[in-house]
């Protein structure tokens, strides 16, 4: 209990024993008998001195009759003795603590609770910087983190370029048993690829993992208790059945056995491989292997066994097993369903079915295939993933029959919007049409076509597809590399306000300027051009 914050509460904030109980996080039968206790003794009075320390109070009042204000109610352990007995393999604070209580009561003084045992122990090590002892057991953790010195890879034919590595290494926490790989970019892909091969070279996995709060592993931890991780190295542990139980912040020890390997790698290892000149990742990461390797299997300073001999003989059976295939790293992607009943990935076009017009999807693209997730990740389809630029991959049953109840992009459509800008325009449209499987597929290119008669003129438009009908190619390409050069622009005479901008000053007296209207310049030039003489 923290008697000086139950008497502030008390005497300051007049608090109930209750709420005092409840703020203290103890009973309120406790709580008045602390303030009993404290009432009855002469030689306390509130409020008290700055320097009184809560140990003071309790040698105060918790006293036995017939003993000096100055002993202890319960008796004291040896706190160095507690500390180097939990370095011994199996053992624990709380057997510890049963051996000291079955020993009773000594010179009047009985033995403490587990809890107050274990808060004298913790502010003993507190007061000594030290750390608690954590018992290691076989096949249970792995650590992971990234070395801080790094390597290079030279060039052959400039030798004053070199593109630098950072080398990742992965430690078994039991077994001390512990694996590196050189590494050119730190990205989530190559991450996860690290890691497999991690796995790979220990033969499992373990129940948890440790990895330090670099930002492919870690997106955020601010809150220890519930930390942010990336979503591909959070899918990389579930696929591996395993859990993801990040370092603190700044904290090296959460994480001591791969720290002890870091400077092992640092002094042993990349300090020889720094004089040596690598041309490839594979060529430095050989060497850095071998040496790996050759450290695993050096025995302990004063023991008779290595890391592989701790490895093979007592952890080794006790990693889980890995799964029948290795996590694959998948790009993930948020994409529109367009009116054509597709999305785009890569270039290439996906179909989808007619309810998911335009809503947003996520996608997670594998090497070989792509996998379709709706906004709440659900699983909706996995498509076979094409490299080829602008191809089409179809589910035939995602086509509807007809296309006039699902948006304007239809065929109708498009061959009536073709048909306004000209009858070579209509028949080049029609024949880009018909060059698909599923009208569907032609509707972007319709689109795209069409559009050039904004862009530039229905005039230029029109020519253009009608050379495009002559050379047999009824392509978006053909008229996207083409349509400029049907396009002319006219002159505009010094003297005369143009005609595309409606707003520019009218040279003459009393004529609105607004295009909107009939006696606008440009409609009264318009009807002069046409015979109509008026005057001005």
């Amino acid at each position: 209990m923290d008697y000086k914050k139950v008497l502030r509460l008390h005497y300051v904030n007049k608090l109930s024993s209750r709420e005092i109980a409840a703020s203290c996080g103890c009973s309120k039968t406790t709580v008045n008998e602390f303030l009993k206790r404290f009432r009855e003794c002469p030689e306390l009075m509130y409020p008290m001195p700055e320097n009184t320390t809560n140990e003071f109070i309790e040698r105060m009042l918790y006293k036995k009759p017939g003993l000096s204000g100055e002993q202890l109610l319960y008796r004291d352990f040896d706190k160095e003795a507690v500390y180097k007995a939990l370095a011994r393999k199996g053992e624990t604070l709380k057997h510890l603590w049963q051996k000291y209580n079955a020993i009773g009561i000594v010179d009047d003084k009985k033995p403490m609770s587990y809890r107050q045992y274990c808060r004298r122990y913790s502010e003993w090590t507190d007061s000594k910087k030290l750390t608690f002892h954590i018992q290691r057991y076989p096949g249970v953790n792995l650590e992971l983190d990234y070395a801080g010195k790094q390597l290079k890879l030279h060039n052959r034919r400039n030798p004053e370029v070199s593109t630098p590595v950072t080398i990742f290494i992965a430690a078994l926490t039991y077994s001390d048993y512990f694996y590196a790989e050189g590494m050119i970019d730190c990205d989530i892909r190559n991450w996860i690829r690290v890691n497999n091969n991690a796995l790979e070279y220990f033969g499992g996995v373990t129940p948890t993992v440790t990895p330090d709060n670099c930002k492919v592993a870690v997106t955020s931890n601010r809150n220890w208790i519930d930390p942010h991780l990336n979503k591909d190295f959070q899918s990389w542990a579930e696929h591996n059945d395993t859990v993801i139980t990040p370092a603190k912040v700044k904290s090296p020890r959460w994480k001591p056995v791969v720290e002890g390997h870091v400077k092992i790698v640092t002094m042993h290892i990349l300090i020889e491989m720094e004089d040596m000149t690598f041309y490839s990742l594979d060529e430095l990461n050989k060497v850095l292997r071998k040496k790996v390797e050759e450290e695993n299997r050096h025995n302990f300073d004063g023991l008779s066994y290595s890391r592989f001999d701790l490895f093979t003989k007592e952890e080794k059976e006790a990693l889980l097993p890995l799964p029948p295939n290795k996590f694959e790293y998948l790009e993930r992607k948020t994409v529109k369903v367009a009116q054509d009943f597709s999305f785009t990935f890569d270039k290439v076009h996906y179909s989808m079915p007619r309810k998911y017009l335009k809503q947003e999807i996520e996608i997670r693209a594998g090497e070989k295939e792509i996998y379709v997730y709706n906004k709440h990740g659900d699983h909706i389809r996995t498509h076979k993933r094409s490299y080829t630029p602008k191809d089409w991959v179809i589910i035939p049953s995602d086509m509807p029959e007809e296309y006039k109840d699902y948006g304007y992009w239809n065929v109708p459509y498009f061959l009536q919007k073709a048909s306004a800008v000209g009858p070579d325009t209509r028949s080049l449209i029609d024949g880009v049409i018909r060059k698909y499987s599923y009208p569907v597929q032609s509707f972007r290119s319709c689109f795209g076509i069409l559009k050039f008669a904004e862009r530039y003129s229905r005039e230029a438009l029109e020519r253009c597809c009608h050379d495009a009908l002559l050379a047999g190619k009824c392509n978006y390409s053909y008229v996207a590399n083409t349509i400029a050069t049907y396009h002319t622009v006219p002159k505009k005479k010094p003297d005369q306000p143009s005609l595309d901008n409606p707003k520019s000053p009218s040279p003459v007296s009393g004529i609105y300027k607004d295009d909107d209207s009939s006696y606008s310049l440009k409609n009264l030039l318009k009807r002069q051009e046409e015979g109509h003489h008026e005057e001005y």
